[in-house]
């Protein structure tokens, strides 16, 4: 019986679960290809990074990572900003199942909680893609169109996305 009860709790925690695929990140101020493989050395070097597809034309970065690992998109930002660039577009590709989102747009996966702007209270299901919104993850001319009120009751650990 207790074998029974287990195996329900292991289908039911799997039936809320969300996964972080990869991200795609865009950089801009780049002029060749080397200012190309610098971003690339650089994202490479963290250590929940798997793999990074590069496409020089568009400038971005399709960014995998580890097996169980939790990404950090704070910590991508700023290799790119170290490698002396900066992001224009951070977005999270998400595999939700069932997941469900708050009154006041919160939604935890991986471990990383989210605010989602603009989202009422829902249950997410599938792909879905989420760019990562703040001063290191876009333009500033970007940035500049977001209201100030979006992230006011945010902490340190919560990113502020917007589903596209």
């Amino acid at each position: 019986m207790k074998k029974v009860f287990l195996l329900i709790a292991c289908i039911c925690a799997i039936g809320a679960s969300a996964q972080v695929q990869k991200v795609n990140l865009q950089a801009s101020g780049l002029t060749c290809a080397m200012c190309s493989k610098a971003i690339y050395k650089a994202v490479s070097a963290i250590s929940f990074v798997d793999t990074v597809l590069v496409n020089i034309e568009a400038s971005t970065y399709d960014i995998r990572f580890n097996k169980d690992a939790t990404p950090q998109f704070d910590q991508i930002a700023k290799a790119v900003v170290d490698a002396g660039f900066s992001v224009a577009n951070l977005t999270v590709v998400a595999d939700f199942n069932k997941q469900s989102v708050d009154k006041n747009g919160f939604v935890t996966l991986d471990g990383i909680q989210y605010k989602i702007m603009g989202t009422p209270p829902t249950t997410l299901q599938g792909s879905k893609k989420l760019q990562v919104i703040g001063k290191q993850y876009m333009l500033p001319k970007d940035f500049k169109k977001i209201p100030a009120s979006s992230n006011s009751d945010m902490s340190a650990k919560t990113y502020l996305v917007a589903i596209k």
